[in-house]
């Protein structure tokens, strides 16, 4: 399950990023297997052509894999760099569903940005790390102040 931060991390050791179209690019797209067809295919119903083209769902042009969307870069950042924070903020609903279903990741938003398909995550504050479970017991974590 993923972990959320509500805060910048500053102690964990972990990087952050929050530019995910130009880590994807550069780090990110070297890595990709058929987890990421698999996750492309589900996200948008696009075809992984081979790690550096994709077939669009609208006409089947052929279409380099920097075209995908931030979302779709951020979903593959996590599920491929599981010691990285990545901010989800630009992040569409498609993605975002995607997101929370993963079994591994660690995402950071400052602002309560929440599946409504969510079924636990981890939460990571001041206090330490533990699971929440439900939509509106995630929504009160992020609103709170602490």
């Amino acid at each position: 399950m993923i972990t959320i931060y509500k805060k910048k991390p500053s102690k964990n050791g972990m990087e952050l990023v929050t530019l995910n179209d130009i880590y994807f690019n550069k780090y990110t797209v070297e890595m990709l297997d058929d987890k990421a067809a698999d996750i492309i295919d589900k996200i948008d119903d696009s075809k992984m052509l081979s790690k550096y083209t994709i077939s669009s769902r609208f006409n089947g042009t052929v279409l380099n894999i920097d075209k995908l969307s931030t979302g779709y870069k951020t979903v593959l950042n996590i599920m491929y760099n599981p010691d990285k924070i990545f901010d989800i903020c630009e992040c569409g609903d498609n993605a975002l569903d995607v997101i929370y279903a993963l079994p591994l990741g660690n995402v950071y938003c400052s602002y309560p940005f929440i599946s409504f398909e969510m079924d636990k995550v981890n939460v990571c504050d001041k206090h330490g790390t533990r699971v929440i479970d439900s939509y509106e017991a995630l929504k009160e974590w992020w609103t709170d102040e602490n």
